[in-house]
């Protein structure tokens, strides 16, 4: 479900996409560092926003550097690093092990990947009990509903999204809570519900759950998706943010449409 909080690198500029390419890097390097070289195939962009976001928020220090990797054995790129890049790596494990505990239940697929993350799990849920708690509480819900077979997408969307606005609180004293929990929740809606619209014909086709009404319009989609959208981005221009600004802007009004528009073009 993850993998969609992407940048429209056609309207980044060079310098923005250096960047941008140099925090993934640092978020890999720091992956691999904590969780050894597996820990790696969980890495995703959702997480590279994140970690945008609050080290911007948070004005954390950057360690910068240069190195050759398993991805780019032949030429040295450069990496940055901020005080923030362990809390996505952290979340990223987090995400990755519940992720993979659903594929197991929906078609048996992860299990091995499932047993090499499972060894970090209880230090961190003890480590972030309420993000913890968040994720549990509500993947455990959201398997409830589609056992029940609630075909209320809405419903759906925000359960998923209290995942992620918890998960997008660092520090729950924050003066900055509220608006990171309101732009993780709306971001959160937005990836489930588009997730739900790409998986829907493979659904339908293979009887599996999918929250989506079978006879919803691209136009109804859009609406949807553009109310969950419209939340995210209304929360995050309430924040302070400066440094990375323009690349999460280019994330939350463009790159995260990329999908629901590529699919437009391929019909």
């Amino acid at each position: 479900m993850f993998g969609y909080v992407l940048a429209n690198g056609n309207k980044l500029t060079k310098e923005e996409k250096a960047t941008y390419k140099a925090h993934y890097c640092g978020l890999c390097k720091v992956l691999k560092e904590k969780y050894g070289a597996q820990a790696i195939l969980a890495l995703s962009y959702d997480m590279v926003f994140l970690e945008l976001l609050l080290a911007d928020l948070t004005d954390s220090e950057e360690e910068n550097g240069r190195e050759r990797c398993i991805a780019h054995p032949l030429k040295e790129h450069e990496y940055i690093i901020t005080g923030t890049t362990g809390y996505a790596a952290d979340m990223q494990i987090l995400l990755s092990y519940y992720s993979l505990l659903d594929h197991i239940r929906d078609d048996g697929k992860g299990k091995e990947s499932e047993k090499k993350l499972r060894a970090f799990i209880p230090s961190l849920e003890e480590k972030y009990p309420r993000q913890s708690k968040a994720l549990k509480d509500n993947l455990s819900l959201l398997t409830e509903n589609e056992k029940a077979n609630t075909r209320d997408a809405g419903m759906m969307s925000l359960i998923f999204g209290t995942i992620l606005g918890e998960i997008f609180v660092l520090d729950d004293s924050s003066f900055f809570r509220d608006d990171l929990r309101g732009l993780g929740c709306g971001l959160g809606r937005f990836i489930y519900l588009l997730d739900a619209w790409c998986d829907r014909e493979k659904d339908r086709k293979k009887g599996a759950y999918n929250p989506l009404p079978d006879d919803i319009s691209r136009d109804e989609m859009r609406e949807m998706l553009l109310d969950a959208a419209s939340a995210a981005s209304d929360a995050a221009e309430r924040l302070p943010l400066d440094q990375h600004v323009s690349i999460l802007r280019n994330i939350l009004y463009s790159g995260i449409w990329s999908r629901f528009e590529d699919r437009k073009k391929e019909k």
